[in-house]
């Protein structure tokens, strides 16, 4: 014959009055409640407190590398155009708008100029100071094209633009000089320059 273990006793925190069953089991009595078996009463368990462990803060050093791409391209396209905006500017200046734009002839860095071929060196010189603001080698090979190709033709057609523009042949290969200067540094790759930092972190 086996041996049944005797049930866990578990005494309520109220006030209760032992008892047994007909089997001789005790019974559990609360005050002005029925008799109800040990094993049957419920206990809620009392949770356990959360331990939250905090990792220790860690400094390490990171290295931050910092490129920068230096473009010798935009400073001699700013020159050009500069230089440009500025014969445009004292075309303008000494022709002046009043009347005709064809006349008066005047001289601009020892070559001849009207009012309406300083209005077109104001604005391709405006262009190109604008791409080398931009770093943009795209726009400055563009603008770069038109003033050459501008010059080979007022170069040869000298004659058919001496009227309205005053333009001379060795003013406009100067031109093209300036153009295939524009293009060649643009198609230079540019030089990288970086420095190195430590940071904490």
């Amino acid at each position: 014959m086996s041996v049944q273990p005797d049930p866990l006793i578990i005494t309520p925190a109220y006030p209760v009055e032992a008892a047994v069953d007909e089997y001789g089991r005790p019974l559990a009595v609360q005050h002005g409640g029925p008799a109800v078996p040990v094993q049957h009463l419920v206990v809620n368990p009392v949770p356990a407190p959360r331990v939250v462990l905090q990792e220790p803060a860690v400094h390490r050093q990171v290295a931050t590398s910092y490129a920068q791409r230096f473009a010798p391209d935009s400073i001699v396209v700013a020159i050009i155009g500069l230089t440009l905006m500025i014969a445009g500017l004292v075309a303008v200046a000494r022709a002046g708008t009043d009347g005709p734009m064809s006349t008066p002839v005047v001289k601009v860095f020892g070559f001849t100029h009207t009012a309406t071929l300083g209005f077109i060196e104001i604005a391709i010189g405006l262009c190109l100071l604008i791409c080398a603001a931009a770093t943009s080698r795209s726009g400055a090979i563009f603008f770069g094209l038109i003033l050459g190709v501008g010059g080979i033709v007022g170069a040869v057609q000298a004659q058919s633009f001496h009227k309205t523009l005053a333009l001379q042949s060795g003013y406009a290969w100067l031109m093209v000089v300036a153009a295939v200067a524009i293009v060649l540094v643009s198609l230079l790759p540019r030089v990288a320059t970086g420095t190195t930092r430590l940071e904490t972190v």
